[in-house]
């Protein structure tokens, strides 16, 4: 029977069969490419996550060398970087030292300094220390030191406002000694060197405007005291009340060699250091 012959709905029927035949394999295709592009995307899946593990793997691997080589350059020593160069460490730090404020009426409450609106205590700038508490003393033979501090106003460095000190010294069994150089030194007492030792009573030996240009040896830590007596520091003490209205900003950088010194953990303070602690 041909088409012409058939019934519309035998004709009807055989197209709905077709198309639905048609339909089917467009399915079972789709249904193809869906299996195989799942599976490929299940293989590049697989590909980043292996590849992540690997690079997370080389990171950890790079990152470790990296601290490994760093560690023979670098170590944080009380917050602070010390860079190493064979035995020599170095550091650096710096900050503002309060000034109290400026009264020009001089009705302030410090006879003594009537500009000054409202007197600060005394800054303690702990340098440089050296731990002996361990036993062993404070350094090794030929072990040195070198600490420079300038302190200057708004970075006036070429005028009258600046304090420039030079340290170099040696620390070695049970004594911390050095030379100091008073390269600038503009008002008398606003700088004292402080120094507390355990068969001593604590001491300040202020630095005045004559000694400028000069160099003045200093026991920090004077011999007979004991290998494991505490630490020995290189302090110096600020009193603010000589810059009232003119802030002050100090920098510090130390060189050293002995591997019982460090930067202090409390380098700027307005507390007392004793060589207890």
């Amino acid at each position: 029977m041909t088409t012409e012959t058939k019934p519309i709905s035998q004709q009807l029927t055989e197209v709905a069969g077709r198309a639905n035949a048609l339909c089917q394999t467009v399915a079972d295709k789709a249904g193809e490419i869906t299996t195989t592009l799942n599976a490929k995307l299940a293989q590049v899946d697989a590909r980043v996550t292996n590849a992540e593990a690997s690079l997370n793997t080389e990171m950890v691997q790079a990152q470790s060398e990296f601290n490994s080589w760093k560690s023979g350059h670098t170590e944080l020593v009380n917050g602070l970087d010390v860079h190493k160069q064979g035995k020599i460490k170095r550091y650096f730090f710096a900050t503002t030292l309060g000034n109290g404020g400026y009264t020009a009426d001089r009705d302030g409450p410090d006879a003594a300094f009537p500009h000054c609106a409202s007197p600060q205590e005394p800054y303690y700038i702990n340098l440089l220390e050296f731990d002996a508490q361990n036993g062993g003393g404070f350094g090794a033979a030929g072990d040195y030191f070198k600490c420079e501090v300038i302190m200057t106003h708004r970075g006036m460095f070429a005028t009258s406002y600046t304090e420039h000190l030079v340290f170099t010294g040696t620390s070695f069994q049970d004594c911390v000694s050095a030379v100091m150089e008073a390269k600038s030194i503009v008002h008398n007492n606003h700088l004292s060197l402080f120094i507390s030792e355990p068969d001593n009573p604590a001491k300040e030996i202020p630095l005045g405007s004559d000694l400028a240009g000069s160099s003045v040896p200093v026991n920090f830590r004077a011999i007979g005291q004991g290998y494991d007596s505490g630490i020995a520091r290189l302090t110096l003490k600020v009193d603010p009340r000589f810059h009232c209205g003119a802030s002050r900003a100090i920098s510090v950088s130390t060189e050293y060699t002995s591997e019982r010194g460090r930067p202090s953990a409390e380098r700027i303070s307005q507390n007392q250091p004793t060589w207890e602690q």
